[in-house]
């Protein structure tokens, strides 16, 4: 099986031959899938299709504008995996409860279950986090994302044993796909706020640091200012300045104060810090009223009536205190706005005269510090506000675009694909078991394969005939069909022994007949027709010619010829010294063959007889008496007799019946052989019975031969 070529017909051939088990072979691959296949728990699958924008969504800018091709793609594939990551299907579990769901919900490992119905382990629960993982797992298997080609569509599927249970989770799945989203958005925007809040009181203290700056220059300056400039107004502005600042700031302390004992209801030092005729005398009544409730029996109505009193003069107290405290802080502002507006004119004053290089190079420094942390602060300010707005006004980039629907069938099993394929399947199978079982399995089916496995020689291919009719031998054919392709192959192979006598060593002698014995591995090959056919084709080629049926286990010879001989070489074997070989001697009634038959079957081993001195003395007379003696030996896979006879041979014919002897049989008789045989011994592989398929060599070359009818 090393090297010959595939032949078309012989594969064909091979598939006629071997019908019935590629037929099996489908049959039971047919019915084990339909067994499952309609055991198998059926699934449905619902789809959503989802579209992804991958443009801007800030309404607060009217241009939107998207990115690049490559960074768009790139932006799709992104939301395939996020769509399908773990973060989207937890809030799904988490939402529908899924950890108690039969389908997708906890349950026992089939290792647990085979432990606890065994007894040998009692079922453990999950805990929490190993039951959401389970949860987590099952979803996971159900739910496939894919991006459709090139599009901006997402298309999400989700397999459940319940149609309405697919719909509800594929859109479950989408709707928590694109709420996460739009929660990302919102989160983002509300960080980078958080990030920019956090600047804006650096920047606001900047403002502070830098116009301080100024303003405390122009201060620890404004003499030297005054001199340089001559102008003494700027000196009257300064005082005007502090002045305001210390009443701001000793009105404020008040203000801060007075809301204090509001607060903690002193109202004595509410009084004396406001100085107010109005808190004052709300302060004496309230002092009359708390010595009458003194002098008043506790409980009594009188009592009950002032200190309802009681509490409408400290209400009144607080409304007054609080009015006077609101007073203060309106002058409190009405300064800060005097001051503002005085140093405004200052600084603009300042910078307006005429000072010297090195004192107006200081303040318009500080100037422009100044200016550029108030514009940092306007910018982080107005970024802040921007980013607020924007966290409301956030919209999703996806959205369902079709949402998914109970499927009106299964999606899982496929019947019809399933049993397809698995028919497929078994036509594939089938076919490979036929070739497994022809060519390593079975038998041989060619001759180059025949050369190939047992490396050695193949003389022919002898064809399959049918039985005569009226009975008899096929080796008749011989003689009554000579240009018959049997007759033809049985040429072919005396040919090939013919040409390796004539090749025999030097030494050999020419005078003595040369022996050739046919075997076979077993029974049922075509070995003893071969042998007649072979020892008559000698015989018609004008050489005196020898047949011993040596097959003392079960001789068959003797049947073809259609004689019953009363003693046969079993008996001369077993008492050479009083059987005479010469009544055992029968001439073939068609050719001039001589035949030495057996009479009967064996019941004791044969092998004693076959290795004794009687057998080795019958093929020397026999080598001295004919020019060819072929042997029928017995099956070599089955008796060891014709191991016994190999090393007599000259040439050794060994019988492989076509597409039925099995191949590791026969490499294991052909080593025995082999080794039983001396190495200078020719062995000829003989293909018997083979099938003639229609364009094989013989009907090519039809002409040339003839049929019996």
């Amino acid at each position: 099986m090393d090297d010959y070529e595939f032949d078309i017909r012989s594969f064909f051939g091979l598939l006629q031959r071997q019908v019935k088990l590629i037929v099996l072979t489908v049959v039971a691959v047919l019915a084990i899938s339909t067994i499952v296949v309609f055991s198998l728990k059926p699934m449905y699958t619902a789809s959503a299709l989802i579209m992804v924008d991958p443009s801007r969504k800030n309404l607060l800018d009217p241009e939107m504008q998207g990115g690049s091709s490559s960074a768009d793609s790139a932006r799709i594939d992104s939301e395939v995996e996020i769509l399908r990551s773990d973060n989207v299907l937890l809030q799904v579990i988490k939402a529908d409860d899924l950890v108690q769901d039969p389908e997708f919900g906890v349950s026992l490992s089939s290792r647990s279950q085979l432990l606890a119905f065994l007894r040998l382990a009692e079922p453990t629960e999950p805990t929490g986090d190993q039951a959401l993982n389970q949860s987590l797992s099952k979803l996971r298997g159900a739910v496939s994302v894919q991006r459709r080609g090139g599009t901006y569509l997402i298309s999400l599927q989700v397999r459940s044993a319940s149609p309405a249970k697919a719909a509800q989770l594929a859109n479950a799945v989408a709707s928590a796909y694109i709420a996460d989203q739009l929660t990302s958005k919102v989160q983002s925007a509300l960080a980078s706020r958080d990030i920019l809040q956090a600047r804006i009181a650096d920047a606001r203290n900047a403002i502070l640091v830098s116009e301080g700056s100024f303003d405390n220059f122009v201060a620890s300056n404004i003499d030297s200012i005054v001199r340089d400039t001559g102008r003494t107004d700027l000196a009257t502005m300064q005082s005007q300045i502090e002045e305001l600042t210390n009443s701001r700031q000793s009105t404020l302390a008040l203000a801060n104060q007075a809301q204090a004992s509001i607060d903690n209801g002193d109202f004595a030092s509410l009084t004396s810090g406001l100085q107010s005729e109005a808190l004052a005398e709300l302060a004496r009544q309230r002092e009359a009223l708390q010595a009458s409730i003194s002098n008043t029996a506790t409980g009594s109505p009188t009592a009950l009536d002032l200190r309802t009193e009681l509490a409408a003069i400290e209400d009144r107290l607080r409304q007054q205190a609080t009015t006077e405290v609101e007073a203060l802080r309106n002058q409190v502002a009405q300064a800060q706005a005097s001051e503002t507006s005085l140093r405004e004119d200052l600084r603009t004053n300042v910078l307006q005269s005429n000072l010297s290089a090195n004192t107006l190079t200081q303040l318009y420094e500080l100037q422009q510090g100044a200016e550029l942390a108030r514009a940092q602060y306007q910018t982080l300010l107005s970024r802040v506000q921007d980013l607020e707005a924007q966290a409301t006004l956030q919209v999703a980039d996806s959205r369902i675009v079709s949402p998914a629907l109970a499927p009106n069938g299964a999606s899982f099993p496929n019947t019809g694909l399933i049993l397809s394929v698995a028919t497929l399947a078994a036509i594939g199978l089938g076919i490979a078991l036929a070739f497994l079982y022809e060519n390593v399995l079975g038998g041989f089916t060619s001759e180059a394969q025949l050369e190939s496995v047992l490396k050695t020689r193949v003389a022919t291919a002898v064809p399959r005939i049918k039985a005569k009719a009226g009975g008899g031998s096929i080796a008749d054919l011989m003689v009554e069909s000579p240009l018959s392709i049997f007759a033809e192959s049985i040429r072919r192979v005396r040919a090939q022994i013919d040409q390796a006598l004539r090749q025999r060593p030097a030494g050999a002698d020419a005078a003595q007949g040369s022996i050739v014995v046919v075997t076979s591995t077993a029974p049922g090959e075509g070995k003893s027709t071969i042998a007649l056919s072979l020892a008559r084709s000698f015989a018609l080629s004008g050489r005196s010619t020898l047949l011993i049926d040596c097959d003392l286990r079960k001789p068959s010879i003797h049947k073809q010829l259609n004689l019953e001989p009363s003693q046969g070489i079993l008996e001369f074997l077993t008492d050479a010294e009083s059987v005479d070989i010469a009544p055992i001697l029968k001439a073939d009634t068609v050719t001039n063959a001589v035949m030495l038959l057996g009479a009967r079957r064996s019941g004791t081993p044969t092998d004693q007889l076959i290795a004794g001195r009687s057998f080795q003395r019958l093929i020397d007379a026999a080598r001295r008496s004919f020019d060819i003696v072929v042997i029928d030996t017995p099956p070599i896979g089955a008796v060891v007799d014709g191991l016994y006879v190999a090393p007599a041979a000259d040439a050794v014919v060994y019988i492989v019946r076509w597409a039925s002897t099995s191949q590791n049989d026969a490499r294991e008789s052909m080593r025995n052989l082999e080794s039983a045989t001396p190495e200078t011994t020719p062995i000829f592989a003989v293909l018997n019975q083979q099938d003639r398929t229609k364009g094989s060599y013989s009907n090519k070359y039809g002409d040339y031969y003839s049929e019996y009818t």
